[in-house]
């Protein structure tokens, strides 16, 4: 029986550093929430060794086929390690019509607290960078300019897609199918912020507490509104190649000299050491 929201988790690929993240991040989610955890993985390319283990750690995994969509498409992506362009199967969640609404997380997140209390907030939210500063701490609704949101994605974001909350629909998903055209045109930066935008005509901020990027972390952003870090629900380990596992792994934490030790630390005493040796042992027979 499905709970009234959900969790989502989308994956593609078969490289085993995302798949740990994404153990992880199910551990992190299942430990502060009610709600299902959804994973959903491309046919294509998703090792079928994946989908079995990560049943153990979500409560169901549905396929999606992003053949002739954003898999074996030409994209000029801005990571090498990765084609940006299959983060837009986000796109597939739109099906998950089950749920009233859903939230999908980036598996490169911490979570610090119980999130529930994401389901609250208005919907479609996303992160933006719109405005003063001091809407980032609240969820005011935006109004999208369809006209020039292609016009400089090639170049920049203004949003962070790391944590996405929505309500599936299936005319959503068609829209989406037909606007993802003009983000591999315009080859977006980051394509599945675009589309997400290109999807609405107008946005909910979704507060920082829910996304508070790494860059953000180092310049202390959320002192700037007289807050402590019991305020934050969420972190975003994103815009760089060492994640907060590979940071633990190669003994550098103690190297960091910014609010970002603090959150690596929490999530190495509560999670790491606690499931390292199993999580091993389980990606060694992969």
């Amino acid at each position: 029986m499905y709970t009234d929201n959900a969790f989502v988790i989308v994956h593609f690929g078969d490289k085993k550093k995302y798949l740990e993240l994404e153990i992880y991040l199910s551990l992190m989610i299942r430990q502060n929430s009610t709600f299902d955890i959804v994973y959903l993985y491309s046919i294509n390319d998703t090792p079928i060794a994946f989908v079995n283990i990560m049943k153990k750690y979500c409560n169901y995994t549905f396929s999606y086929d992003d053949k002739g969509i954003t898999y074996d498409i030409q994209f000029k992506s801005y990571y090498e390690h990765f084609n940006t362009l299959r983060t837009c199967n986000f796109l597939f969640a739109y099906k998950l019509t089950q749920y009233k609404k859903i939230c999908l997380i980036e598996s490169d997140c911490i979570i610090l607290k119980n999130i529930d209390d994401l389901f609250l907030l208005k919907s479609p939210s996303i992160m933006l960078y719109f405005g003063d500063k001091h809407n980032q701490i609240t969820n005011n609704k935006f109004a999208i300019n369809h006209d020039n949101i292609l016009d400089d994605c090639s170049s920049c974001s203004k949003t962070n897609g790391g944590v996405l909350l929505f309500k599936p629909s299936i005319k959503k998903y068609h829209k989406a199918i037909r606007k993802i055209k003009s983000v591999i045109n315009s080859n977006c930066i980051f394509p599945n912020e675009t589309l997400f935008l290109l999807n609405y005509k107008s946005v909910y901020n979704l507060p920082f507490k829910y996304n508070l990027i790494k860059s953000a972390v180092n310049i202390h952003f959320y002192k700037f509104f007289n807050i402590d870090r019991s305020f934050l629900s969420i972190i975003h380990i994103n815009s760089t190649t060492f994640k907060h596992i590979d940071i633990i792994r190669d003994n550098y934490l103690h190297n960091i000299q910014s609010e970002l030790y603090h959150f690596i630390l929490f999530f190495k005493t509560q999670y790491y050491d606690k499931y390292n040796t199993k999580i091993s042992s389980i990606l060694s027979y992969l």
